[in-house]
């Protein structure tokens, strides 16, 4: 049955040729369950609003016409960076919240207080602690990412200092696996191997956040994010490792959904009860 332009029957793609699978179209919520079944990066299902999910998927039948799109914005970078670059910021399919649609939607509705004064009083409702989802997540390094994709098209928020938290992350990461793998520093640059990494995190979280993968050959992205790196050895050496920092911030994603979701259902227990 098709619903808001979404059809559960219908073979759908992301942008990059992913076979995405709907499981579930809840209308009434503006939203849509689907999963990625051939990924082995993206086993867990997704819940994100209609509005975003047609943002970035395409029925089969529709795949050509988006390739040729996309052929198109490549051959003139400059006009897809100042027209389109501002709204694609937060539509990568690997930044997508479950709770996405209700985080949008509360910011001037009823949260919930959760440091129930003395005397056993009820908790405090109010619209100001709109952001007491975002608070509440305990991994420092997925609540500044959660608050990226909240509040970071606001023009007026300064979130450098959340954007360095994220890197900050990826970078160890990166640099914990390197250690791993027996990986040497990096040779023939100038880049020592913890410079590399957050230059590379720094690339990673910036062209997720702006899907701006599609528009910049290897050696464009290494050129914009200052990585002196040859390209034919980084994508030999290096790709490797940018692909997990982009698995890494799709765990964070998870570990947000499932503190927003504690989140909410610890308020609609407060609803039941009131």
């Amino acid at each position: 049955m098709a619903m808001c332009g979404i059809d559960n029957k219908t073979g759908w793609v992301d942008k990059e040729g992913g076979a995405i699978k709907v499981l579930h179209i809840d209308a009434d919520k503006g939203e849509v369950r689907f999963k990625w079944p051939n990924n082995e990066s993206r086993k867990k299902e997704r819940v994100v609003s209609i509005e975003k999910f047609l943002s970035y998927a395409v029925p089969v039948d529709q795949a050509q016409a988006a390739v040729d799109e996309t052929v198109v914005k490549k051959e003139s970078p400059s006009h897809v960076w100042i027209d389109e670059l501002p709204n694609n910021f937060g539509q990568s399919p690997n930044l997508q919240l479950s709770n996405q649609g209700w985080l949008e939607q509360g910011m001037h509705a009823k949260t919930v207080k959760f440091n129930i004064g003395a005397g056993g009083l009820p908790p405090e409702v109010n619209w100001e602690d709109h952001c007491a989802a975002i608070a509440l997540i305990e991994d420092k390094p997925a609540k500044s990412l959660a608050s990226i994709l909240l509040w970071g098209s606001d023009a007026n928020w300064d979130w450098s200092r959340h954007f360095d938290e994220v890197v900050i992350y990826l970078a160890a990461k990166m640099v914990e696996r390197c250690k791993k793998d027996g990986r040497s520093e990096p040779q023939a640059c100038t880049h020592s191997l913890s410079e590399l990494a957050r230059l590379m995190a720094r690339m990673v979280l910036h062209f997720e956040l702006y899907e701006l993968w599609d528009i910049y050959t290897v050696k464009g992205r290494l050129q914009f994010c200052g990585i002196e790196v040859n390209a034919s050895t980084y994508t030999n050496v290096w790709l490797t490792y940018q692909r997990q920092m982009t698995h890494d911030l799709f765990d964070m994603i998870g570990r947000i959904d499932y503190s927003i979701g504690n989140y909410r259902a610890q308020l609609n227990k407060v609803d039941d009860n009131a």
